[in-house]
């Protein structure tokens, strides 16, 4: 007679964190906790890892690859605190040796602790108040916080890596439609950035370079870089400037007749106004804004040439500075941009925005020992900032725009090619 005995599937792995365990560290805040429970989680997963090389212990399997070989003491990175854990062993059941736990091989990754420190400094927390930032660390995992000089090393490593691949990567995974040049003022340091916006409406940092100002010079060294990684012009591209000579006669020297300049519009508004009396500014700064706001270029030249006449005579260096490159202020209305789209790039307000954060990541420095360092700041901070950065007002027009880019630049090309043939 044979007998069958239906053995009971064996339940599924579950972690259980005892109630009495989960008060004591909730007295010491829900930090303490997620660290026990995180420890727990490693547990598991190292103990599933195992039984996949082993089996289910107990049982014999003889597909194994391994078999267990008992535990030891080592450590891992739960946020940038080293921690000490058991972790278990395995050896091939072919006898080649131990086989490693890639579980607990990958918490061991100092870059755990690296990236942490650098998170929370690009974020408002300086090296010196991370020594008691989690004090709720201590009581969970027995632990002391990291050192002042720890926290700055890591960080220097980060920041180090991350300017590195800053610099290297690639630009022509994208469709590039317009590029916003722009400077930004960290202590003694100018820094120039590069912003781009894809055919999407995305954007993303292009490129930081640093000087003493916005020269032809620092802008020659930014621009042939980014096309040796693959920005392009081929199509046509709409560089928005603030209005700097130098940026202008550097964009002109690099693409030539490829691109079109737009100057900023508000620049140049704040630039008209700088040469006149308080009581003035206010009626000047409604005509310039009327007259940038008309969509057909002709009509807003005429309007923005009167305001220049009413100015001459009593303030000349007003209606000079106002007529200085007017027309590169009307590109995006002799492109025939939509409402939207043309208020977007008709100015560098979008380059600004992403000024403010990189200030904003920066506001805990107090000193600045040299411009590799701002460097290392700005480029770390990018990447953090082109997680949270939204596609442009009106990007749904873009393809308006590359059509437009494509009709205005391909008659220039074209006379320039029989020039030179």
């Amino acid at each position: 007679m044979t007998s069958s005995i239906t053995k009971k599937p064996r339940p599924e792995q579950t972690l259980t964190v005892p109630w009495v365990d989960i008060l004591h560290d909730a007295q010491d805040g829900l930090l303490a906790l997620s660290v026990r429970i995180g420890l727990q989680v490693l547990q598991q997963m190292m103990a599933t890892e195992v039984e996949q090389l082993a089996g289910p212990p107990g049982r014999h399997n003889p597909h194994r690859q391994a078999v267990r070989h008992g535990s030891e003491a080592g450590s891992v990175y739960l946020g940038d605190r080293k921690i000490a854990v058991t972790h278990p062993r395995v050896r091939a059941t072919d006898g080649s040796g131990e086989i490693p736990v890639e579980t607990y091989h990958q918490f061991q990754d100092p870059a755990l602790a690296t990236q942490t420190v650098l998170e929370r400094m690009l974020y408002g927390l300086a090296s010196r108040q991370q020594v008691h930032a989690d004090a709720a660390w201590e009581a969970a995992a027995a632990q002391p916080g990291p050192s002042k000089s720890t926290v700055s090393r890591r960080f220097i490593q980060a920041t180090q890596q991350a300017l590195d691949r800053f610099l290297n990567r690639r630009l022509d995974d994208r469709t590039w439609v317009v590029l916003m040049i722009d400077g930004l003022r960290v202590a003694d340091h100018l820094v120039v950035g590069a912003l781009g916006i894809d055919a999407e409406g995305h954007k993303r940092v292009l490129g930081l370079v640093e000087g003493a100002t916005e020269n032809h010079t620092v802008v020659m060294t930014l621009l042939p870089d980014r096309i040796t990684r693959g920005l392009t012009a081929a199509q046509g591209l709409l560089v928005v400037i603030d209005g700097a000579k130098a940026l202008a006669k550097a964009v002109r020297e690099v693409w030539g007749h490829q691109v079109l300049i737009q100057r900023c519009q508000i620049h140049k508004q704040r630039n008209v106004l700088d040469h006149l009396p308080k009581s003035a500014e206010h009626r000047i700064r409604q005509k310039l804004r009327k007259a940038y706001r008309e969509p057909d270029a002709d009509t807003a030249a005429q309007a923005l040439e009167a305001i220049a006449k009413e100015l001459e005579r009593d303030h000349p260096g007003a209606a000079g500075s106002l007529r200085e490159g007017l027309e590169e202020t009307l590109t995006v209305h002799r492109l025939g941009l939509p409402g939207l789209l043309r208020q977007t790039l008709a100015n560098t307000n979008a380059m600004e925005s992403l000024n403010s954060q990189f200030r904003t990541h920066a506001q805990n420095v107090k000193h600045w020992t040299n411009g590799q360092q701002v460097l290392r700041w700005l480029a770390s901070a990018s990447f953090f900032i082109e997680d949270t950065l939204t596609r442009i007002p009106g990007y749904r027009e873009i393809p308006l725009l590359q059509t437009a880019l494509k009709a205005a630049v391909s008659p220039q090309i074209n006379q320039k090619t029989e020039e030179i043939g």
